[in-house]
């Protein structure tokens, strides 16, 4: 009897072993997404009617970036309303994370028409839903301009990936100012 319980007891650990030891650590990002202090850049692209809103960690080699093509909405804030809410997706509206096999100049990469050759992707996860919430406050007046902060606050998001999803219930992608002339 005590045989067959030791036998018994030993499939249970080797079970157990096999199951701990078949899960991937691979699904899990390389670099915290939550972690990344890298300014807002931004640009837009009048031959695509893009315009982009980047962070480029040269460190790590990767990037976020949201970008819009849709005209129904602008990144200038109204002073009657100083929040906007812009529905993410996969097409028009996108967040993408990217991790490059070398340093990318942001310029070059997000701003030019044509991107340039020779860039490595490692990791690419793109949105699929979720909004980015812009928030304005209002930093400065004067006679000519208006200098606003501007806050992005990424809700709800989902990214996707070769091989797995990512999702987040709330980050926030950083903010800079913008200066409106009057």
């Amino acid at each position: 009897m005590n045989r067959i319980y030791i036998m018994h007891k030993s499939i249970h650990l080797l079970f157990l072993y096999f199951l701990l030891s078949s899960c991937s650590e691979g699904d899990v990002l390389e670099n915290n997404i939550d972690n990344f202090t890298a300014p807002i850049e931004s640009c837009t692209n009048t031959e695509k009617n893009t315009f982009v809103l980047y962070k480029i960690d040269q460190e790590a080699t990767r990037s976020f970036s949201l970008g819009f093509t849709s005209t129904t909405f602008t990144l200038e804030p109204d002073p009657d309303e100083l929040s906007v809410t812009i529905e993410l997706n996969n097409t028009t509206n996108t967040l993408v994370y990217r991790n490059f096999g070398s340093k990318i100049n942001g310029a070059s990469y997000f701003c030019s028409s044509v991107p340039p050759s020779g860039i490595t992707i490692n990791q690419e996860f793109l949105s699929t839903d979720g909004n980015a919430e812009i928030l304005y406050t209002l930093k400065e007046e004067t006679a000519s301009t208006i200098i606003y902060t501007r806050k992005i606050i990424l809700k709800d998001i989902t990214l996707n990936g070769a091989e797995f999803s990512l999702r987040q219930e709330q980050l926030e992608f950083g903010e800079d100012e913008i200066t409106v002339t009057k």
